[in-house]
């Protein structure tokens, strides 16, 4: 899997413009207030994925997980998320933005549950862990280097929300919601195919791609 396939994976699931109208509800017009949660919740979205990607083969082995095994499981996870998104339905796997407490501190907010899960939930840091680059320290390298560009791209999204908001029709939203849902289901398939030819060399053998 290429770092632009891990790319697209992790600002698919994360889906900083499809959670603009959650971050748009906990502002306020005061600028400074709204910059904070931007930032706090960008900040929160790059540890999480930097975590991952340097800590996540050392939790496979501490809990005896393969990487193959790990592919395919969360290859299946990713799935669902994406068929999800074809269905314009709210996933399962992440946080219900109807429970979030409206009281929350604004720096909290930009924590849980933007930061967390909204941004970097269990699909998007399976995607991290599960990338065949994770596994030497030139690909970690190669992913760290995306994750910083999209923790850039999300506060920037963040920081244009109202504008953006404005530009971005609902029926416009719900579009790139399904070929943003597409993409992420076929990333999520070729993972798992990935995880299966690592699992089972007779696969790979046999001339089955992944």
């Amino acid at each position: 899997m290429s770092l632009l396939h891990t790319a697209v994976g992790i600002f698919t699931i994360s889906n900083p413009i499809g959670n603009l109208p959650i971050y748009l509800s906990f502002t306020d017009g005061n600028r400074r207030k709204d910059r904070a949660i931007a930032r706090s919740s960008a900040v929160t979205f790059l540890v999480s994925l930097m975590l991952a990607t340097w800590l996540g083969n050392d939790l496979l082995g501490f809990f005896g997980i393969s990487r193959p095994a790990f592919q395919v499981a969360g290859g299946l996870i990713v799935v669902l998320i994406g068929l999800s998104m074809l269905r314009s339905e709210p996933s399962k796997v992440h946080h219900d933005p109807a429970s979030i407490e409206r009281d929350q501190d604004s720096a909290v907010k930009g924590i849980v549950p933007l930061g967390i899960p909204l941004l970097a939930g269990p699909g998007t840091l399976t995607v991290v862990i599960a990338d065949p680059n994770a596994a030497s320290m030139g690909g970690k390298l190669g992913i760290s280097g995306v994750v910083l560009l999209l923790t850039v791209v999300v506060y920037v999204i963040f920081e244009a929300g109202e504008m953006l908001s404005s530009k971005i029709s609902a029926s416009a939203l719900q579009v790139l919601t399904k070929i943003m849902g597409l993409l992420l289901t076929s990333i999520a398939v070729q993972m798992i195919f990935t995880g299966l030819r690592a699992g089972f060399p007779v696969l790979k053998a046999l001339g089955i791609s992944g």
